[in-house]
């Protein structure tokens, strides 16, 4: 468990964040202090390769960063932990010049650093994998991973595009993730585009690497292959900096653990003993009961049946259905095609064969505000890009998904203040108020507007595609009890979550994906970690359609 000086528990390090002031690293009350003391010592010998020294950050009507100072070492992965909006994804763009400080100072390899821009960044060897996708859609998955970092045809200033693709299968294959390389990246889906972008990073040979939520939404194979690769890095004197919302990843790999509250650097621990309900504690100030609180109801009529699909996507002899009272799951590792199964009753991925019924009636989906008027909405996978207009406010987009069921010939501003208002409060959306632009917002709140925006339009079926990528734990329990509500009052779930204990824990049912085909349907009593993941590998070869 942990223990501090005297035999206190880890556990009193929740006390800190329920001071009224904050507390910078070696002036801790009680058994906290000499315990930071502690590894600050252990550090003297060393000079840190990156050190945050008196940060503050503001922004109009925003205090994002309050007298941060934290140090960052080679050879080390250090975590990042804090409830959204505690000023991670600040902090992360501060070390990447992505923002100026206010104030405060920044310094590597002892010395100071002003840097312009992250391309000065990424010059003095300073790389992210980011929480949004950051990859050009229309180039090849060679071009993207060496971009602005072309190989050249020797003696000119051509690009080597062979080079460049032999290099990028053999980096991909390394990652167990086995691609057309020559292939625009929009052609395949988030979850691959995010490993892509990892192996651009990794193919850059930087001196510290800050990762940011980089396996929300991966399955868990592909997790595995990106730890490996972590420790590959750590062993080999990279920096890395961790922030993930899955605080088992963090319990297995931190060597540090940093705790981020409102802004402010509650302190740094060790890692070692650690486990996630400690870090839970440290992070939030309290116990977080269950992240998967369900009421189990015998099933309703049929919502949803899809029969005998074939999709031009490449999914073949697709069979479920959803009923109401049910979240049912829809697990499978990356490129299983469970995305493209639900695109196919949005009218976003084209049925070559095959029937599927909504409500007991024959349909044929043209398209999403055709499916939005029948009751049915999709939370789509990829946020920035499907679910969110950045420039737009948290009230406009919350409320824009329901607006043509309260306004016929004018837009009603009082309408939209009050849908966002509620949504803002019921999901503890973090934002100085709804007229803010959700572009402002950490990624977690913006996952939340997106979550609104689906809980607003009154619909009675919901697909939600990675529901909880980039939410913290406080707030996933919110999800969750929203999602449990949802289908308490007779609506119906389809969930695609690369998160097992999720899909575990919420599901009452859940279909199983292999190279494009559902293999298995497994029942609440027969769930588990391995009986999933051994359908999702292949392992057993299950009731294949």
């Amino acid at each position: 468990m942990g223990l501090l000086q005297n035999g206190e528990s880890i556990h009193d390090m929740a006390k800190i964040q329920k001071t009224s002031k904050p507390y910078a690293v070696g002036t801790l009350p009680f058994a906290a202090a000499p315990y930071f003391n502690m590894l600050q010592k252990g550090e003297m010998h060393m000079m840190p390769l990156m050190k945050l020294e008196h940060i503050d950050k503001q922004f109009p009507g925003v205090k994002a960063l309050s007298d941060v100072s934290i140090e960052f070492y080679s050879g080390e992965i250090h975590a990042l932990v804090g409830e959204n909006g505690a000023g991670k994804s600040t902090m992360i763009k501060m070390i990447l010049s992505a923002y100026k400080p206010t104030s405060g100072k920044i310094y590597m390899e002892g010395k100071e650093i002003q840097l312009a821009s992250p391309l000065e960044a990424s010059k003095a060897g300073i790389e992210a994998v980011h929480q949004e996708l950051m990859l050009v859609p229309w180039l090849s998955v060679a071009r993207n991973i060496f971009l602005n970092h072309e190989l050249r045809l020797p003696g000119t200033r051509l690009f080597d595009i062979r080079q460049m693709e032999v290099r990028s299968k053999e980096l991909l294959d390394s990652f167990g993730i086995h691609i057309d390389v020559t292939r625009p990246v929009k052609e395949f889906s988030a979850s691959v585009w995010k490993m892509i972008d990892i192996a651009r990073v990794v193919n850059l040979k930087p001196k510290l690497i800050i990762f940011d939520e980089p396996t929300a939404i991966l399955s868990e194979r592909e997790v595995e292959s990106l730890m490996k690769k972590i420790l590959e890095l750590k062993a080999q004197g990279v920096a890395v900096i961790y922030i993930s919302h899955r605080l088992q990843e963090i319990e297995k790999l931190a060597d540090k653990i940093s705790v981020l509250r409102d802004g402010h650097h509650v302190g740094t621990m060790s890692g070692e003993g650690m486990n996630e309900d400690e870090i839970v504690k440290c992070m939030v100030g309290r116990d977080v009961s269950s992240f998967y609180s369900r009421n189990i109801n015998a099933p309703g009529e049929e919502l949803l049946r899809m029969e005998h699909l074939n999709l031009k996507k490449g999914q073949r002899d697709i069979s479920l259905s959803v009923h109401r009272g049910e979240i049912v799951g829809l697990a499978g590792l990356v490129g299983s095609g469970r995305t493209e199964v639900a695109e196919s009753l949005f009218g976003m991925n084209q049925i070559l064969s095959g029937s599927i019924y909504y409500k007991g009636e024959k349909i044929k989906p043209r398209s999403v505000s055709s499916m939005i008027d029948r009751g049915a909405y999709l939370v789509p996978e990829n946020r920035k890009y499907e679910g969110l207009i950045l420039r737009f406010s948290v009230a406009s987009n919350i409320a824009l998904s329901a607006f043509r069921h309260w306004s016929r010939f004018f837009y009603n501003r009082k309408k939209e203040g009050e849908y966002a208002q509620r949504m803002i409060k019921a999901l503890s959306i973090k934002t100085p108020g709804r007229a803010q632009l959700v572009g402002n917002l950490s990624g977690g709140n913006q996952q939340k507007v997106v979550i609104g925006k689906a809980m607003v339009t009154e619909s009675e079926f919901l697909i939600f595609d990675e529901p909880t990528v980039g939410v913290d734990v406080g707030a996933k329990e919110e999800i969750h009890n929203l999602m449990d509500d949802f289908v308490q009052k007779n609506g119906g779930i389809l969930m695609i979550s690369s998160d097992l204990p999720e899909i575990i824990g919420m599901c009452d049912r859940v279909y199983i994906m292999y190279e494009g085909s559902i293999v298995k349907e497994l029942k609440r009593e027969e769930l588990s970690d391995k009986n999933i993941a051994d359908y999702m590998l292949g392992s057993k070869g299950g009731d294949r359609q």
